[in-house]
């Protein structure tokens, strides 16, 4: 689609922007003499079972943002297919996105921050009273037009009220912006936005993200561990008037964050006319009458979190319900049953972050491979290991669409080894020795 001189009734003018997924065109519509900008997705990726799903969500979005209509939401004026594309067509927005503008060392003032703040809760106070969840908000997503309105795009993994697209279990976001609660793919509400708004607020005070960390489980980790450090400690130019907002906003159980957007932006604006922010007070992490323990994983090492005297490490849901094995319970020791509940955990955490059978010694796979180890008929790792299986030959359909052939071949030489007999591992290997 590099040619492409028209989609639909649109004139293309330009590329904005490429991706894996597909491409952003600068576009014009004839009928009412405007510009808008067109979104369109790789039509050889549309015949997998991924690509399905990818097709589902670029709907979601189409119908999540065309129904709304915000001065802070770039706005959804058409959907279509042509000649097998799917598109649609959205607001043009002349300017540049946060991340460009952070990327580009601008420096914001104290005002600027506030006012850029308020103006994507207030978006957001929208969409939410309307029970959709943007679930990805981060400086990419958040663009700030010569004219200098704010405006919030992208609900491509948005979650509406009636979708069933983002269930419990999926971990859907950007990790330096994601709350706790997605990082470990549990339910998220209104309160899991104002976290990522949280986030965006912190490296727009200090030019630095709050979680940091050079792979994803780090990142992650840190997320739902780290207590970061105040933005007026980062940079002395920042009034530590912004502490306590910063505090409530990345609080890692979502009851003890801001509970509505509107309630955010009060105390920025608070701040803002040189009011100051007091404490309340805080409780532990205690949820629904008990501790919630939450399992995260950095270099293959399990971490438990637990709420500390200072909440400096605040409990979140757990991945999964607690794991019983499905021997009788006297066929395993109490040690070897606190092992398998501490595997299917490790297993299920490496799984939900993509790492499914590498590195060696830290993936999914072994790890369920250690609880079989432990008891030949667990449910939980027989089926686990059906779920890594699946998932690892549907990440190589959507490499080979994507032209990674090289990466493929070296997830092949995986496949020999470990699915030994498998119908998918013969229709992977026919596809490389075909190609």
């Amino acid at each position: 689609m590099s040619d492409l001189e028209t989609i639909g009734k649109y004139t293309i003018e330009g590329v904005l922007g490429r991706g894996a997924m597909g491409v952003v065109y600068k576009a014009f519509d004839p009928n009412i003499a405007r510009t808008v900008a067109v979104k369109t997705i790789h039509g050889n990726l549309l015949s997998s079972e991924m690509g399905k799903e990818m097709l589902e969500r670029f709907k979601t979005e189409a119908q999540a943002v065309g129904r709304l209509t915000h001065p802070n939401i770039v706005g959804i004026f058409d959907f279509d297919q042509d000649r097998g594309t799917p598109y649609f067509v959205m607001e043009y927005v002349e300017g540049k996105d946060l991340k460009n503008l952070i990327k580009q060392g601008s420096v914001f003032t104290a005002d600027e921050v506030v006012r850029v703040t308020v103006e994507i809760l207030k978006g957001l106070s929208y969409t939410h009273k309307l029970n959709i969840v943007h679930r990805d908000i981060k400086p990419a997503n958040i663009f700030i037009t010569d004219k200098s309105e704010v405006k919030i795009a992208d609900f491509g993994i948005a979650r509406m009220d009636d979708s069933e697209l983002t269930q419990v279990g999926s971990v859907l976001g950007t990790p330096s912006y994601m709350s706790p609660e997605q990082c470990i793919g549990a339910g998220v509400d209104a309160r899991s936005d104002l976290f990522s708004v949280g986030t965006l607020l912190y490296e727009m005070l200090t030019g630095k993200k709050p979680f940091r960390g050079e792979q994803t489980n780090a990142i992650i980790h840190n997320v739902i561990n780290l207590k970061p450090e105040p933005p007026s400690q980062v940079r002395k130019e920042v009034s530590s008037s912004f502490d306590q907002i910063i505090k409530k906003a990345l609080a890692k159980n979502a009851s003890q964050r801001y509970q509505t957007a509107a309630e955010f932006a009060a105390d920025l604006e608070k701040v803002s006319s040189g009011g100051r922010v007091v404490s309340k007070g805080q409780k532990g992490g205690v949820v629904a009458g008990g501790v919630v323990v939450a399992v995260a994983i950095i270099g293959g090492v399990v971490f438990t979190l637990l709420p500390s005297k200072d909440n400096s490490v605040v409990a979140v849901a757990p991945i999964a319900a607690p794991v019983i094995p499905v021997v009788a319970e006297d066929a395993l020791t109490v040690a070897q049953r606190e092992k398998v509940t501490r595997l299917l955990d490790v297993a299920r955490a490496h799984f939900l972050v993509g790492r499914l059978v590498s590195p060696q010694g830290s993936n999914a796979y072994d790890a369920y491979q250690m609880v079989l180890g432990v008891d030949d008929q667990n449910l939980k790792a027989r089926q686990g290991m059906d779920e890594v299986r699946n998932r690892f030959f549907k990440r190589t359909k959507i490499l080979w669409l994507q032209g990674e052939k090289d990466e493929v071949r070296s997830h092949l030489v995986l496949a020999e080894e470990l699915f030994k007999g498998e119908p998918l591992l013969d229709e992977l290997r026919e596809r490389v020795q075909g190609g």
